[in-house]
């Protein structure tokens, strides 16, 4: 099997330590391997085929953290388009490879039970055989918004379960409905050939798939410059949107491994545990002193900080975003000897 990890991000769950120059799967959140290099090392054991996929501009905290790979092996994308494309260019390079099954994985995950998943991942690769592309579902704990369901048909096929439907993101009261229902998480996890995984995504979303050949054809013949038109022209989408959601012949395996994909404050306190007795969670190389907070986040790094109550998470991508957006209105006004601030991780 060739693993794939997808190391793409903009870094803004997880701010002010996640950031654009280094988004979370290249931070030590848990131990002192960053989540790349603990999924790494999570996978070597079933195969040392690994590639990267990830932007230019985050090739080189590729390299620095995973010394062992081959310059080919990391696929360096000229910009951020999200993994529609990304996974679409590399399913392309695969198939000319061989056509090996291939499981493309989220850097920025975690499991409790790394050998679970990894039977996980051998059961993927086998349900591969005949499906277009086989997914991870995870029981869920909670209606969550944030994160993709999968509405199954079970059955008792050994090539995994029948997925009926996708669902991205639901409002909160359809959530609730999911989780009642009895639906899954999509953990983000893909296991595919090639070539199968490439026949449906030209069925469903052959524009899309037609700029990733433009985009390859270019590569291939040396245009650097027209390759990277050829990608800045793409649309930023996810493969959930462009191809997952229409294609069929998808089946599931369960993943049950403890997963999480580490993308709230609140989960890496609970990965993690509290800093204190009133449930915060506190990251600071100074002192912090909060009386009478409690289920908070409070964060301080360079980039600025955090602080955060739990039950407001949904607001910090939509609050990043809108701080950029006034930083990058107000650049062109700055004096242009002001010194530029790197991230530091300590």
């Amino acid at each position: 099997m060739r693993i794939l990890l997808m190391a793409g991000g903009a870094g803004t769950r997880l701010w002010p330590l996640s950031t654009e120059e280094r988004p979370k799967q290249f931070l030590p959140l848990l131990s002192d391997k960053s989540l790349l290099a603990e999924t790494y090392a999570r996978v070597l054991p079933i195969s040392d085929d690994v590639f990267v996929a990830t932007s230019r501009r985050h090739a080189r905290l590729v390299r620095e953290q995973l010394p062992a790979l081959k310059p080919r092996q990391i696929l360096a994308e000229p910009a951020r388009r999200n993994s529609g494309p990304a996974l679409l260019s590399a399913a392309l390079a695969f198939e000319q490879e061989g056509d090996p099954i291939t499981a493309a994985i989220p850097s920025d995950q975690t499991v409790a039970d790394a050998d679970a998943f990894r039977r996980a991942l051998a059961a993927g690769e086998k349900a591969a055989e005949s499906a277009s592309v086989v997914v991870f579902a995870v029981s869920p704990t909670r209606p969550e918004t944030d994160y993709g369901y999968i509405e199954v048909r079970e059955d008792t096929a050994e090539d995994g379960i029948e997925v009926v439907r996708f669902i991205e993101k639901p409002s909160a009261a359809q959530a609730e409905e999911h989780l009642q229902a009895g639906f899954f998480w999509n953990a983000g996890i893909f296991v595919f050939r090639p070539s199968r995984f490439l026949a449906e995504a030209r069925r469903v979303a052959g524009e899309l798939l037609a700029g990733v050949e433009g985009y390859r054809r270019a590569l291939a013949a040396g245009d650097s410059g027209g390759a990277q038109e050829a990608y800045e022209s793409l649309p930023t989408i996810s493969i959930d949107y462009a191809v997952m959601e229409k294609a069929a012949r998808v089946r599931a395996v369960r993943l049950r491994a403890g997963w999480s994909d580490v993308g709230t404050w609140r989960s890496v306190r609970d990965l993690r545990g509290p800093s204190d007795d009133r449930q915060n969670l506190i990251v600071s190389a100074t002192p912090v002193l909060a009386p009478g907070v409690r289920d908070t986040a409070i964060v301080l790094a360079e980039e600025g900080l955090l602080v955060l109550p739990f039950d407001r998470e949904a607001e910090l991508k939509g609050a990043v975003d809108r701080m950029r957006a006034k930083r990058a209105d107000a650049k062109p006004h700055a004096r242009a000897s002001k010194p530029v601030r790197k991230t530091r991780w300590t």
